[in-house]
């Protein structure tokens, strides 16, 4: 009789593992609670492995999607994919990286996502004439989720090969790093920048009540653009070191 009950117990058990194993994607996303603005379209494959045409959030194109479950997270409680993004998005956004779900919430490691400067900008609506370019590079090594922005973040974004130009003249910073973390659930960014043009260095901080401050300075080159040379009046004068400093402060 306990022979008869351990066959049909593993008979049972390969029958479910088997049907979890194939079941469509397609029908599991159908039947999961949805999450509000976003929409998988096209989907193929599995759970464990498979892709979606296109990805929409809050109504946006970001592309093609491919997913491969890391089965041994499961293992520790945790729902983890490694992705990859972007294929075919309008804003020209893509990224590779892992992904997941543990009790604690969301969490990203290594997760590389790129961008043109001028989509990134385009999105922004900056009210002053601007054209950008570049790349925006931005690497997650590690990130987890705590209302309303993380309780993680070790990142850095970087804008490469980029320049500003305005009708009063062109900025070429040089490589430009901002490296992000969390303080308290606040994000703090701390940006530097050197080339021939300018020099500057920065430090955001956006608090969990959306308050955000900016400070930190900026010093022209021996390549500034004369155009934008004469507008620095308006910001008083410089300090002994030759650096203009800028303080700002409001709410999102």
């Amino acid at each position: 009789m306990k022979f008869k009950l351990a066959v049909s117990a593993s008979f049972g058990a390969v029958f479910i593992a088997s049907l979890v194993a194939h079941v469509p994607a397609s029908w599991l996303w159908q039947h999961a609670p949805k999450i509000n603005g976003l929409s998988l379209e096209g989907i193929t494959g599995t759970p464990w492995q498979g892709s979606a045409g296109n990805v929409r959030w809050q109504n946006q194109p970001f592309g093609h999607l491919q997913w491969n479950m890391r089965i041994g997270r499961l293992l520790q409680g945790e729902l983890a994919f490694d992705v990859r993004f972007g294929k075919g998005s309008e804003f020209q956004l893509q990224g590779q990286g892992l992904v997941g779900y543990n009790s604690d919430g969301p969490f990203a490691e290594k997760l590389l996502l790129s961008m043109p400067a001028d989509q990134a900008i385009a999105q922004a609506q900056l009210p002053v004439p601007l054209t950008v370019e570049g790349n925006l590079e931005l690497t997650v090594r590690n990130y987890h989720y705590a209302a309303p922005y993380c309780k993680t973040l070790d990142a850095t974004l970087a804008w490469v090969q980029g320049s500003v130009a305005t009708p009063m003249g062109t900025i070429t910073p040089g490589p430009v790093f901002a490296d992000l973390s969390c303080a308290k659930g606040a994000v703090v960014a701390k940006i530097n920048q050197t080339s021939a043009d300018v020099s500057s260095d920065w430090q955001a901080n956006l608090a969990i009540n959306r308050h955000y401050k900016f400070h930190g300075w900026f010093k022209p080159g021996a390549q500034f653009p004369a155009g934008l040379a004469k507008q620095l009046k308006w910001l008083g004068d410089p300090n002994i070191k030759g650096q203009y400093k800028l303080n700002y402060s409001g709410r999102l």
